[in-house]
């Protein structure tokens, strides 16, 4: 049975103040339990459908029960924030509450204070806009008729709903938060897929406030490196994503090695907790599996950011990950103290799939000590059961 809720009063940024919703329970040994505590961490949106909006940004939090016990005694906790990508929120993305393939608990059972924010958009982050069908985009309407519309119809909103910008304000945010409850000056970010623009183009403009990055399939460069000249960029607020797309189109089509998915059922553990994460998205589908709901997003500046990043900087891409474009990356950034690791057998969704074993244990490390097997240069390829060699040589 889960504990009761706990409310709390808190104070972020500028001394605006907020109600902070927690709930915590515990997992794992009875040696050292986890606690796992989800916060609304308040923000000023500068989304343009409710700029100045004060909002709640979903944070979880994972820490030993023995980390937590040392908070306040002047020994500051190694802290790590994971951003997520462009459909999955972070707690399915980094916590799913499955055998070993939660990434928050590998690296909270390290002694890591891990937290996991979710943009506006996704999760049970708000979603503004994003109960209206006619808010869909006019390319996956069809998806939703004539279960959920019966016809399609032009958007209420007729603009994309977010960008780089707002999110990079909203990382802003919830490194802020962070940085006064625990006493930091620095947090380290993880980003997977679009969460490495997020988390890379936040460590370009604040150097100050980042330790070290670690960043797994990152999106490719965006087409361009400015704001549209129209902010808000004409469109629709809402993409969508169904059961199809991601799992045969974007996943099986990339799994290619035997082993390379070790359960076979990871893929409905995933959607059946993608769909209660999204809520109503759920009930729009005409098979009845749901649809993935996610903001239509303004995309820039990646490029130009990769070459402002100074944090040392992991990079790891699955061979099966659109992997010439996703490598394109390393290469632009500029620092001398980077590493990174092409995955054997791994595609876009490697957290899921056997090379998990090899990202924690390459981010544990990473986040440690700054070092892959003791470099902190290093250009590497891992094969099929993890073991390291240089790229160069890799067959």
């Amino acid at each position: 049975m889960l504990p009761p809720l706990r409310f709390a009063r808190g104070r972020v940024g500028e001394g605006a103040e907020g109600i902070f919703m927690s709930l915590s329970n515990n997992s794992g040994s009875s040696m050292d339990s986890f606690q796992t505590i989800d916060r609304f961490v308040p923000h000023f949106s500068t989304v343009p459908a409710i700029h100045g909006q004060l909002v709640g940004l979903h944070l979880r939090e994972k820490v030993l029960a023995s980390v937590q016990e040392k908070f306040g005694s002047g020994e500051a906790p190694k802290v790590v924030l994971f951003i997520h990508g462009g459909y999955s929120p972070s707690v399915v993305a980094y916590d799913l509450d499955y055998k070993d393939y939660s990434f928050m608990a590998a690296l909270a059972r390290a002694g890591f204070d891990v937290f996991a924010m979710t943009h506006t958009g996704y999760g049970a982050s708000p979603k503004p806009l994003m109960d209206d069908p006619c808010n869909v985009d006019a390319s996956v309407q069809p998806w939703i008729i004539p279960q959920v519309l019966k016809q399609p119809c032009p958007p209420r909103y007729p603009y994309k709903l977010v960008s780089s910008r707002t999110e990079w304000d909203e990382v802003e945010t919830v490194v802020r938060f962070i940085q006064e409850l625990r006493g930091v000056e620095r947090v380290s970010l993880i980003g997977w897929s679009t969460g490495a623009p997020r988390a890379g183009g936040f460590a370009a403009l604040h150097p100050e406030s980042v330790d070290k990055l670690v960043l797994f399939g990152p999106s490719p460069y965006f087409p361009s490196d400015e704001p549209p000249a129209a902010m808000p960029e004409p469109g629709a607020p809402m993409i969508l994503q169904s059961w199809d797309m991601l799992m045969n189109k974007r996943w099986q089509a990339d799994v290619r090695c035997d082993g390379q998915i070790e359960d076979a059922d990871i893929r409905e553990v995933m959607w059946r907790e993608l769909m209660a994460a999204d809520g109503l998205g759920a009930q729009w589908s005409k098979d009845g599996r749901g649809v993935m709901r996610a903001p239509n997003r303004m995309n820039f500046g990646w490029r130009a950011n990769v070459a402002k990043i100074r944090a040392p900087t992991l990079i790891l891409v699955g061979e099966f990950d659109n992997y010439e474009k996703r490598r394109d990356m390393w290469s632009g950034l500029r620092g001398e103290h980077k590493a990174f690791i092409k995955v054997a057998c791994a595609s876009h969704f490697m957290q899921y799939e056997r090379g998990r074993h090899l990202l924690h244990r390459a981010t544990r490390e990473w986040l440690s000590s700054g070092t892959i097997e003791g470099k902190t240069y290093a250009e590497l390829y891992a094969d099929p059961e993890g073991r390291l060699e240089p790229l160069m040589h890799a067959r």
